[in-house]
């Protein structure tokens, strides 16, 4: 998803969102500090909806809502932070935009990253809690975090104690994005058993990882000599 600024406040209004104030948002750490505990591969959600949207995405706003009620993401005025995946700055920092929900909004239905794929965190406006939707194959999570800072405090005493190969691997792991779910590794050993022009070598490598095995000729070395005039 890119565009610029203008592009983003049409979608956020497309969301049921009204912007408020001048855009400052100060003491709270940058989008891009919010996301990383979001697509660590250590996150662990706080909530998983399966199904295809949109017939999902009601379940998913009102999810949403009560995670964002419980860890103080929803202010008393009901402002809050947003941030949606994509490419809304160009080379420039991203920022958060101020929020606040209208009488018709819809969250996971509007900021998606493709049709179907809602991707958006929303933060508190002291910076303290986030609650961010991710998708991954056929299911969405919700991750909620309270206590950001103390969080993210733990993370740096961490890093400043980590090796440079340890931050290296982390900074990877972190770039792989989550690791795939179950149904989507089944899906995908699946289709290459599937696939006639498969090696015979890493057909091997799928034994007990696709039942589709059972009905595939043995590789030709693997055969069974047909028996010669004579022989028992």
């Amino acid at each position: 998803m890119t565009g610029g600024g203008d592009g983003l406040a049409e979608l956020l209004r497309r969301a049921g969102l009204d912007i408020v104030g001048d855009g400052r948002n100060e003491g709270v750490p940058p989008p891009r500090a919010a996301w990383r505990p979001v697509i660590s591969r250590e996150a662990e959600p706080t909530v998983v909806v399966r199904g295809q949207l949109p017939l999902s995405a009601a379940e998913l706003n009102e999810k949403w809502h009560r995670l964002a009620q419980d860890t103080g993401v929803l202010g008393a005025d009901g402002v809050f932070l947003v941030d949606v995946a994509g490419d809304w700055t160009g080379h420039a920092p991203r920022r958060w935009t101020r929020v606040r929900l209208t009488e018709r909004w819809d969250l996971a239905g509007v900021l998606e990253r493709r049709p179907g794929q809602p991707e958006f965190v929303t933060l508190s406006t002291d910076g303290s809690a986030l609650v961010a939707a991710t998708t991954e194959a056929d299911e969405v999570r919700l991750v909620a975090l309270d206590r950001l800072q103390e969080h993210q405090e733990t993370m740096a005493r961490a890093a400043a104690r980590e090796s440079a190969e340890e931050r290296a691997a982390a900074w990877a792991e972190l770039l792989q994005g989550p690791a795939p779910a179950e149904r989507l590794r089944d899906l995908w050993a699946h289709g290459l058993v599937r696939n006639p022009a498969l090696p015979d070598a890493a057909r091997a490598g799928l034994l007990g990882l696709s039942h589709h095995l059972l009905w595939r000729p043995l590789p030709e070395d693997q055969r069974p000599r047909p028996l010669r005039p004579g022989e028992r």
